[in-house]
């Protein structure tokens, strides 16, 4: 086939309004396209993230927990005793309360205390050991292990005594684990009843058992939101893994 009949192929085609094909732009274009389209959608993930973190959900109302003005705790298996006699080292000491309701003591034995408060506890053991020290002087007291969980930052189990207060449970457990200085503190039952609760509460005056939790809810900005901004750096990541995947099929 000669030049002139190729020109005249072609200026035929031309004629007969067939389009000439552009490859490269053609998968530009839709490259174009393809990279808006993932912007977009990454427009709109962020947005919905954001949207979360300014809204809350809607709370159901919770009792506040009962509290009286003297202590109510009493004895249980699983409490630490600690024991100080004056003048007397040897009968001083810890001891653990048995699944039988006994504790051990020096120079004593075995001695039922499960169900005493912390008075009774101390009279009983007085009594017991004035029969072997003339005018002894001792203080008995008792310590429970109490389980700390939710936004804190060192959730665990932690010795507290009647005394010591819900705030300073919380301090113990390095309080709430975004810095904030507002929390929410509830008393979570082993049957599964919540209280809410109140910073300044002495434990004592609560009726808290083994297998009974405190919960501690942030209720900062950056504990309200942590869920969120985990799902948002995330998100970032992805984001930017994705576009780098256009850029390099761009090329």
């Amino acid at each position: 086939m000669t030049g002139a009949t190729i020109d005249r192929l072609g200026f035929e085609s031309r004629a007969r309004g067939i389009p000439r094909t552009n490859t490269s732009h053609d998968g530009f274009q839709r490259m174009t396209v393809f990279r808006h389209r993932v912007a977009a959608a990454c427009v709109v993930a962020v947005a919905f993230l954001l949207s979360g973190c300014t809204t809350r959900n809607a709370e159901t109302f919770i009792s506040p927990v009962p509290t009286a003005v003297v202590p109510v705790w009493r004895v249980e298996v699983g409490d630490q005793i600690k024991v100080r006699v004056y003048r007397e080292p040897d009968l001083s000491g810890e001891t653990t309360v048995t699944s039988g309701g006994q504790a051990y003591f020096p120079g004593l034995g075995r001695v039922d205390v499960l169900g005493l408060s912390a008075d009774s506890l101390q009279l009983l053991l007085a009594a017991r050991y004035g029969k072997l020290i003339v005018d002894v002087a001792l203080d008995a007291t008792f310590t429970r292990d109490m389980v700390l969980t939710g936004q804190v930052r060192s959730p665990g189990i932690y010795a507290v005594d009647a005394g010591t207060t819900l705030l300073g449970l919380v301090a113990k457990g390095g309080g709430p684990s975004a810095g904030g200085s507002t929390a929410t503190i509830f008393l979570q039952k082993a049957d599964g009843i919540q209280y809410v609760m109140q910073g300044p509460t002495r434990l004592g005056s609560i009726d808290i058992r083994h297998g009974d939790a405190i919960y501690v809810r942030d209720d900062s900005f950056l504990g309200r939101n942590a869920q969120n901004f985990t799902a948002f750096t995330i998100l970032v990541g992805a984001v930017l893994s994705l576009f780098s995947l256009v850029l390099v099929l761009s090329r």
